[in-house]
């Protein structure tokens, strides 16, 4: 395997994040109709902002549509979807996202930037799969982020299926970097 950005001599081991949650639990409680209104009020990203996303992030997923059903499985802190991880270098990050799938795996590369939001034209983390330097393949790169800083640490983002001529949402996501990772799995 050929290191890039994205790895420690090609590999890095899947960390768990801790069970206690609170603030993304805060969020589910939420729902779905306040993530909009907290992603427009949530002050523009700076370089320095995004700068402190680095390593492992825990995740939580939030389902565009079947909330009643999903929701409350996607809270769970044994749900397979943990965390996004960050590596820096300069003013982007390259990443991916974290699995317990598989006794833990990396996956869904991306490259991470400040940009102009395409909801508001507002500075955001803008998450690109499709960037040649991270090697997606499809259809995950078709996949579209964003994110903001809602509270210190807390950043919430919505995430889109890209298609030549729109995107589709597809849910909201949310990552708490004051939540502790236990250790290796």
């Amino acid at each position: 395997m050929k290191p890039t950005p994205l790895s420690a001599n090609g590999l890095m081991p899947v960390r768990y994040p801790s069970d206690h949650r609170p603030r993304l639990d805060a969020l589910s409680a939420a729902g779905l109709t306040e993530f909009r209104g907290l992603f427009a009020t949530a002050p523009d990203v700076t370089v320095a902002d995004f700068a402190r996303l680095d390593g492992d992030v825990t995740m939580r997923s939030f389902p565009g549509s079947g909330e009643r059903l999903l929701g409350p499985v996607m809270a769970r802190p044994s749900y397979f979807w943990v965390a996004k991880s960050f590596r820096h270098v300069d003013e982007v990050a390259f990443g991916h996202n974290v699995f317990r799938l598989l006794g833990g795996m990396r996956a869904l590369n991306f490259v991470a930037t400040v940009g102009d939001s395409v909801i508001d034209g507002r500075a955001a983390v803008l998450f690109d799969y499709d960037d040649p330097r991270v090697g997606s393949r499809r259809p995950a790169r078709r996949i579209y982020d964003e994110l903001r800083e809602i509270e210190p640490d807390l950043w919430l983002g919505p995430s889109y299926f890209a298609t030549r001529s729109r995107r589709i949402p597809m849910g909201w996501f949310a990552l708490d970097a004051s939540v502790p990772f236990d250790g290796p799995s």
